[in-house]
């Protein structure tokens, strides 16, 4: 049954209902001609199995799922999405696998059929689970050969709680114990609607969407074990010895989570410092004043748990001491706040960033999944835009006083790969 759900609209329409166990949200752009759908399965990496008991089946998982369903063969599947146009992609990350889809509007309903399929009649054959591993296998092999990305992962293995702190391509011995029968088990136990999201965005109107999946739907049910926190992160500094010419840091620190009111504040504080190119504190302090490395930068991540801030930096191994102990004094800098020149420009870069970002309807389709998952309800592109609009440089001053504090910076954590440790 369709039980809509009243959610706060501004200027562009979108509703939210449930599709049985599933929430659907909405965003109707009535002058598109195209609909994404963003659509998230509780099967992340976070859930999976420990090691060699099957360590990276949602990894092997967000492949296969695309190799045949229902009544298709692999080709036929690939052949039927490809017969109306549809531009697709699955990916697993740490709570969720999100398949995403994109078509004409009319061709929604077939899309909707196909993608349906895909999550409640896989095939997972034996050919597409041996293709599914090799992929795997050789993603596997391949990450210490982007030492940036690898030295992100080396972090979040320390500043997330388990099984949060895994990265999510699982382990050799993991990845060769996932079997045919293992995984299409795995997937009929995680791949249940109470868990999972829908977002939809384009030229099409909410109820036309429930209609189409309510039959779509019929007799799904159940719901996945959520994964819970069962050790707390081990922080501190973590090295990998990597023989190179080049020392690559990562430093982690709490954030906000994305419901907290000060995730905006915090958004606004990264740009400053390290994010929005090259028009930032590290950027032009540790990079272009002293020659101390050639990139730095800092990113964001808010979840429905826990934020985290990391920072990045490529050095040579005689500058790399100098390179984090500079990160060190702007980071111990920013306490004292930022500059009205620094404010007005950042509030600019934040808000045409977020608006440009929303123009792509894949990008809207995630965030308002997203959205569902880390704060419970969709926000819209306007709502965001006044949440920026509503920053005052006094609440980001007295924000980052408490944030960038001492006591806040001692909790930090580091992770270098490189020849030596630091």
């Amino acid at each position: 049954m369709l039980e809509e759900i009243p959610i706060m609209t501004l200027a562009v329409p979108i509703r939210a209902m449930n599709v049985g166990d599933m929430p659907v949200v909405v965003e109707t752009v009535s002058e598109s001609s195209t609909v994404t759908v963003a659509w998230l399965l509780p099967v992340g990496s976070a859930g999976d199995p420990v090691d060699a008991a099957g360590e990276g089946e949602s990894a092997m998982l967000a492949e296969v799922i695309q190799r045949g369903a229902g009544s298709r063969d692999s080709r036929a599947f690939c052949d039927a999405l490809d017969l109306i146009g549809v531009q697709r992609g699955t990916a697993s990350a740490m709570h969720h696998i999100a398949i995403t889809a994109t078509c004409l509007v009319e061709h929604l309903p077939h899309m909707l059929e196909l993608l349906t399929d895909m999550v409640r009649r896989p095939q997972i054959g034996e050919e597409a689970v041996e293709a599914a591993r090799d992929l795997a296998l050789q993603t596997l092999e391949s990450l210490r050969d982007d030492p940036q990305h690898y030295v992100s992962m080396l972090l979040g293995s320390i500043v997330h709680p388990a099984p949060f702190h895994r990265h999510g391509f699982g382990t050799e011995a993991g990845l060769r114990a996932c079997t045919q029968e293992s995984l299409r088990a795995a997937w009929m136990r995680r791949a249940r609607p109470h868990g999972s999201i829908m977002g939809v965005v384009g030229g099409v109107e909410a109820i036309e969407v429930g209609k189409s999946l309510e039959g779509l739907l019929s007799g799904w049910s159940g719901h996945a074990d959520e994964p819970r926190e069962s050790a707390p992160a081990r922080r501190g500094t973590a090295f990998e010895r990597q023989e190179s010419a080049q020392t690559h840091m990562c430093i982690g620190l709490v954030a906000p989570k994305e419901s907290d009111s000060a995730s905006m504040l915090h958004r606004l504080v990264v740009r400053v410092l390290g994010g929005g190119g090259m028009a930032n504190r590290l950027f032009s302090e540790v990079r272009e004043k002293r020659g101390l490395c050639y990139s730095v930068g800092m990113d964001y991540a808010a979840g429905r748990d826990r934020g985290l801030s990391s920072i990045y930096a490529g050095s040579t191994p005689d500058r790399a001491a100098r390179t984090i102990e500079c990160i060190r004094g702007e980071l111990r800098r920013m306490a004292e706040g930022m500059s009205r020149d620094e404010f007005e420009r950042g509030i600019i870069g934040l808000k045409s960033g977020t608006i440009m970002n929303g123009e792509r309807s894949s990008a809207r389709a995630a965030a308002i999944a997203s959205d569902i998952y880390r704060v419970g309800r969709a926000r819209t592109l306007a709502e965001v835009v006044a949440q920026i609009d509503a920053l005052t440089i006094e609440s980001v001053n007295t924000y980052c006083r408490q944030a960038f504090s001492e006591t806040a910076l001692a909790t930090a954590s580091l992770a270098v790969v490189g020849p030596e440790p630091l």
